[in-house]
Order: C-alpha cells, then structure tokens, then sequence
C-alpha cells in the first residue's frame, strides 16, 4: 500500500497552514493584564473565570490570532485591541471545542462602514462568503453592537457562526464536533417545525424578522441571543436554550440531551 498505519490518522481534522499577520509579540498573561478590558467588551463572563481559565482563554486567543489575517480596507484605523476582541469574539463561540479553530475562513477584511457587494446587489456591515474564506466586518458597526447591545446584534458573532456552520454541515465533514453540532442543528429546526413553537417566537418579537430569512440566519441569529440576551434567552424559551447551547457544546449547557 501507499501509506501504512491507522487510518484514522489520514482521516483526522487537520488545519490549513497559518496566515495570521499579528505583529504584537505578547504572552497570554501580557494579554491578560493588557487587554483584559477588550476582551470585556465582548465576554463579561471573563472578569469572574479562574486564572487558569483565564490563561486557556487568552493562549486560544493567540492562536487564533496566528492562524487567521486580519486585512485592513480603506485606510480603517484597525487598533492592536480591536483584533484581540474580535479574536475574543469568535474563542468564545467555540470555547466548548478542542478543536476551535477551522479551515472555512483564513481571513478577516474590515473596513470602516458598511459595504456595498455589486454582485450581490446587496449592503452588509458583515458578510462570510465561503468561495474566498473570507469574514468581512464593518468596524463602526462591530463597536455599535459591543458597545450597545440591547438589541442582542453582535456582527462579528453572526458571521463566525456562518463559517462554523459551513464548516461544520459539509456532508463529509471532518470536524470531532461536526456530529454532535449537525444533530443539534436538526433538533433546532425540528423545534421550531412545531407550529405552536414557532408562534410563540414569532409573538414574542424575540428574534428579529432577519433570522427566518433561512436556516443558517437563524441559527446565527439564535447564537447572538445565546450570548447577548442569555438570561431572557432561558427565562423565555428554556428548551431552544438548551439547544443552541448543546450545538456548540458551551460550557455554561450541562446538556444530558
């Protein structure tokens, strides 16, 4: 045979080679007492983490910052602390994951505001297109919604959630947590085939309209509220809760699902 040994091994996720351009050379405990603030910003949650917990967070910051590029467009004024909250953004995301980073993105364009996508035909402030594994964000938009987010929007959050579904929902993907994500995935939809289900959401204006634009809209939308409305999120619709949280396998679910 060509190769030998377990095939397993052939079979195991593996990432693309690192594109990340951070500059900044930086341990994570420097990170921490640096940026802690930043990272705030994002996820208030870890004010209160152990140490160690801390540190865990910060090294996945780091690596994520050395796997992806960020790419300033149209002289946007792109800050050292930006990059490591919008790192923050996404470690939180997968932070139930071992395997956190993913191959469906290798870069990050921010511009200033909001673009215009002639083949589109279409206006976004955040946009995840597959084809060129690229994430793109607004940054005036990105800092509306870390700053005010009552309305629940967090658009970094959104588009990391479009790349890990497309990583995730590949008929062959490879990714350890790709079963576990596509089963949750399915029971979320399944909820909400549930014609009484999707009424109460429906009067309840929890979501907004954008999220039944498509299945993957909702789910992103659904990720948002995860994080940004978490307790009216689990005093409302406790069940969908503990789904959205099960599909990412956060560690605040204790899911016997």
């Amino acid at each position: 045979m060509f190769f030998s040994g377990s095939r397993h091994f052939y079979d195991r996720y593996r990432l693309n080679s690192p594109k990340g351009n951070f500059v900044l050379k930086i341990t994570e405990e420097q990170l921490i007492y640096q940026f802690s603030n930043d990272i705030l910003k994002v996820f208030p949650e870890f004010v209160s983490l152990p140490h160690k917990f801390k540190l865990n967070f910060a090294k996945r910051i780091l690596n994520f910052l050395r796997q992806y590029e960020f790419v300033e467009k149209e002289n946007v004024q792109l800050t050292n602390a930006h990059k490591i909250s919008i790192a923050a953004s996404y470690i939180k995301l997968t932070l139930g994951f071992t395997n956190y980073l993913v191959n469906t993105f290798h870069s990050i364009l921010v511009y200033p505001t909001a673009q215009y996508f002639p083949h589109l035909n279409e206006t976004h402030t955040g946009h995840f297109n597959p084809k060129m594994k690229v994430i793109m964000l607004a940054l005036d938009e990105y800092e509306r919604d870390i700053y005010f987010n009552a309305d629940g929007k967090d658009v970094a959050l959104h588009e990391f959630t479009h790349a890990l579904c497309f990583e995730m929902l590949q008929t062959n993907a490879k990714h350890p947590n790709a079963e576990n994500f596509q089963k949750f995935f399915q029971r979320i939809q399944k909820w909400f085939s549930v014609p009484e289900n999707r009424f109460s959401v429906e009067q309840s204006n929890f979501l907004r309209t954008y999220a039944y634009t498509d299945r993957l809209e909702l789910i992103s939308v659904l990720i948002e509220l995860f994080f940004e409305k978490a307790n009216i999120f689990k005093q409302t619709f406790p069940d969908l809760y503990l789904l959205t949280g099960s599909m990412i396998k956060h560690p605040k679910i204790n899911s016997k699902t």
